[in-house]
């Protein structure tokens, strides 16, 4: 399988492609799965005949659709007015799930894809920052601490109710499910959990339910000595150590009467659903946030391991284009070698020499003349073609360039949009974990 290598500071690598005994993922996307692939878009039109209401409804799913996209990406205060061409252009396609019509009536269910890279160029036309990078799950496990006593788990309750209806047509960027549990973790575990913030507890459930944290939201009536009452709502997470790690939401509302504590209303509670969904997402959005204004550069460190050595069982001159050595067991069937300081590319291996070969490529220099014995060694490269392609389907990166290379490593200067903290979110959202190399440097981490 054929794969691009990269390209180097001085020079660019231009028809040279180096062959490797692996495959790779594709680093696209696939929509379905992406930030820009909205669901669930249920429209009704009625017109004097099917084929007018159908197109109407798919005018109307596209620019719903998109003012949702909207919504969901970006911290915008107030709906854009679209044309309806420019929708069009936007969208890559429209699913259909259900539809039902008559001669003049049409309903129907859709999703819309919408083009990732021109969705972006109208984010940077605009001057519009927005985020695209997708949370780990959150379980979500809403109690309910009433006069009687700390209510979780019950579909009758209508705080778990709320949250069970609101999190089933949730869309955004952070990804949150109701916490299942088990009998076993069921048992005891409001009050532990509130009043003892039991780690042991809460790390179990985490690990129950595969997620990467833990929500606590609360909703308690409270009567004070005064005769007042009002509704006391707050949201929690906690890692996946059971450590809590931060209160993101607390509020107070005041309550009519005193029998209210034991009838809230429901319209108040799923307000109060609403008001943390949304203190989730915003949250979220504001640290993952890509500026179109602010252009930002960073160097990353890619390490090189020696992959496999061998030498030479008989000397090699300048024009030879067979290489013999001792043994080529371990090195690839096709790819690059090097021997001191020139770089030669090979197209054929057999048991005792590589066949075939280019020799001087990437503008290295080599000898008139190495002796036996002389070393030949493969570099692992692997990594190379995963970083560059990786790097370069980031839509807010502007630049990727190698800029040196050597037998240890190679450095790569990127140009982006958007602060550093974005940028090394979604290369760890892609599995190219990086860390601080020194103050200027960032080494890549991850084992790919």
């Amino acid at each position: 399988m054929l794969f691009k290598f990269l390209k180097i500071i001085s020079f660019t690598i231009v028809g040279i492609i180096f062959i490797f005994s692996f495959s790779f993922a594709s680093n696209n996307d696939d929509c379905i799965n992406s930030s820009y692939y909205i669901k669930n878009i249920k429209v009704d039109f009625t017109k004097e005949s099917l084929i007018e209401a159908r197109e109407l409804a798919e005018q109307k799913a596209r620019l719903i659709g998109l003012n949702r996209l909207l919504n969901k990406l970006t911290l915008r205060n107030k709906k854009n007015i679209f044309k309806n061409s420019e929708v069009l252009r936007l969208v890559d396609y429209l699913k259909v799930n259900s539809e039902a019509n008559s001669d003049t009536r049409y309903l129907a269910n859709f999703d819309v894809c919408f083009n990732r890279k021109l969705i972006i160029d109208y984010f940077h036309k605009n001057k519009l920052q927005y985020a695209e990078t997708h949370r780990k799950p959150i379980s979500i496990l809403p109690i309910f601490k009433g006069p009687r006593g700390f209510i979780l788990w019950d579909e009758k309750d209508p705080w778990y109710s709320k949250w069970e209806k609101q999190l089933k047509s949730l869309d955004g960027l952070v990804k949150l499910s109701l916490a299942k549990g088990n009998l076993n973790l069921s048992r005891g575990m409001g009050s532990n959990i509130i009043n003892e913030n039991n780690k042991d507890l809460i790390r179990k459930l985490i690990n129950i339910e595969k997620s990467d944290a833990l929500l606590l939201v609360v909703a308690e009536p409270i009567l004070r000595n005064d005769g007042k009452t009002f509704l006391s709502t707050y949201a929690k997470i906690y890692n996946k150590t059971g450590k809590l790690e931060n209160t993101i939401y607390r509020n107070k509302i005041s309550l009519k009467t005193t029998s209210s504590i034991y009838q809230i209303n429901n319209t108040l509670l799923n307000k109060e659903v609403l008001k943390i969904i949304n203190s989730i997402e915003i949250n979220w959005k504001k640290d993952n946030l890509i500026d179109p204004n602010i252009i930002n550069e960073v160097e990353l460190i890619i390490p090189i391991s020696t992959f496999q050595s061998t030498s030479l069982e008989a000397p090699l001159l300048f024009n030879d284009k067979i290489i013999k050595v001792k043994s080529t067991s371990g090195f690839l069937d096709k790819g690059i070698i090097k021997i001191e300081n020139e770089i030669i590319f090979y197209k054929k291996r057999n048991l005792k020499s590589f066949e075939y070969v280019k020799r001087g490529i990437l503008k290295s220099d080599g000898k008139i003349k190495y002796n036996i014995n002389t070393v030949l060694k493969q570099k692992n490269i692997s990594v190379w073609p995963i970083v560059l392609d990786t790097l370069e389907s980031l839509p807010f990166v502007k630049k990727v360039k190698v800029i040196s290379i050597s037998n240890l490593k190679g450095r790569i200067v990127v140009t982006f949009i958007g602060n550093k903290k974005t940028f090394f979110q979604a290369t760890k959202e892609k599995k190219l974990i990086f860390k601080d190399f020194n103050s200027q440097q960032y080494i890549l981490d991850s084992k790919l």
